[in-house]
């Protein structure tokens, strides 16, 4: 129990530095918005629909790198692929709730195709990390 624990929380941890990371890669795309912009509702919203698809697919791989990464933690902490299970899919069912409030709170206005890209991620990656994570362990391999 406490592994499955500690794996879920660095999970968490593993997963938030790569996506804050793959937003940070997102200013060799364009500019960040200012602290005044981020203030306002419509300058947001006029901001976040003047995004190239670039930066979008920036995102949607951030956020599915991110999902992997913390599956993955979450697994080789947890014990393997079938223990690490449930964490990794805290993490992503966490990573989607966030998601959802990213795009409608934070990001208003953004295409549909990237809501629904970016949040279809989140679930599968991190399974995939942890599928990953137990891949080679004794537990998961047949002889």
């Amino acid at each position: 129990m406490g592994r499955r624990i500690a794996g879920t929380v660095v999970g968490f941890v593993a997963a938030f530095i790569t996506i804050s990371l793959s937003q940070l890669a997102m200013a060799f795309v364009m500019k960040p918005p200012s602290f005044e912009m981020m203030k306002d509702p419509a300058a947001m919203r006029a901001f976040v629909q003047s995004m190239p698809t670039s930066a979008y697919l920036i995102l949607a791989v951030g956020y599915a790198l991110g999902s992997f990464v913390g599956g993955f933690v979450a697994g080789k902490l947890s014990g393997g692929s079938t223990a690490g299970f449930l964490p990794a899919m805290v993490i992503g069912a966490f990573l989607t709730v966030m998601g959802v409030i990213n795009f409608f709170w934070s990001m208003p206005g953004s295409p549909l195709w990237a809501i629904v890209l970016c949040l279809v991620t989140y679930l599968p990656f991190s399974a995939l990390g942890n599928k990953m994570a137990g891949e080679g362990s004794p537990a998961t391999t047949t002889s």
